[in-house]
């Protein structure tokens, strides 16, 4: 699929109006602009600006926030499980848990913060009892996310409920090839709280950690600031 016949696609959809979600929830956004473009995959193949370009959707005001990448390998001071035990807490089944969304600029809820040492390159992520629990590297989180999102169609949307049916409807209106990623856009973001780093682990029956990775998360129309180029394509 060639550039302008995606930009075709996209005006056809944007002279359609309000579509209907496909599916409820917050993915429904995604899987809506999928199936009226007629796309089995969100990683695409645009051969007329340089490769493949991975697909988003996001509502326009929307505050919910989206994995970029996860990383945690070798980058935990203490062992996981007594991170766990000391500054986690019970969870609804009763397990001994630390799902966590951390922020730079104050401590959240569990007493954990970040805080950043930019003449080291440095992300640490501390108690506010000054105990470290992890460190890690801005170049190596900078590469993860330059490797996994290096080139973005990033298409916005206004939405609505709908008053016959109640259900959720979407507008896309917007579009973006976002590329070129920028290190220091990156490290600004973070510095501005606009990504946070989230814990996601919990003890399991045995004992041993069970650990779904350490996301780094932005909101969804923040997405824009991480990269140096901008070509608005509807």
């Amino acid at each position: 699929m060639t550039l302008k016949e995606i930009q075709s696609s996209l005006v056809i959809l944007k002279e359609k109006g309000f579509v209907p979600s496909r599916r409820r929830g917050p993915t429904g956004i995604g899987h809506t602009l999928e199936q009226e473009l007629n796309l089995t995959e969100t990683n695409l193949a645009i051969p007329d600006i340089g490769g493949r370009v991975e697909l988003k959707a996001t509502r326009r005001n929307s505050n919910s926030m989206v994995s970029l990448f996860t990383f945690n390998r070798t980058v935990w001071k203490l062992h996981q499980k007594e991170i766990i035990e000391t500054y986690g807490y019970l969870d609804d089944q009763k397990r001994q848990s630390l799902y966590s969304t951390v922020f730079h600029g104050q401590p959240n809820p569990q007493n954990l913060k970040i805080e950043i040492d930019k003449r080291r390159n440095k992300v640490h992520l501390y108690h506010s009892s000054d105990v470290l629990l992890a460190t890690w590297d801005m170049y190596i989180i900078v590469g993860k996310f330059i490797s996994k999102l290096e080139r973005l169609l990033i298409v916005l949307a206004d939405n609505q409920l709908s008053d016959e049916s109640g259900k959720e409807e979407f507008l896309f209106n917007e579009a973006y090839i976002l590329e070129d990623p920028s290190p220091d856009n990156f490290i600004n973001a973070f510095e501005n709280s606009q990504i946070a780093i989230d814990l996601r682990m919990h003890l399991k029956s045995t004992g041993t950690v069970r650990n779904h990775g350490t996301g780094f998360r932005i909101k969804e129309n923040n997405i824009p600031n991480l990269y140096a180029s901008r070509k608005k394509i509807l």
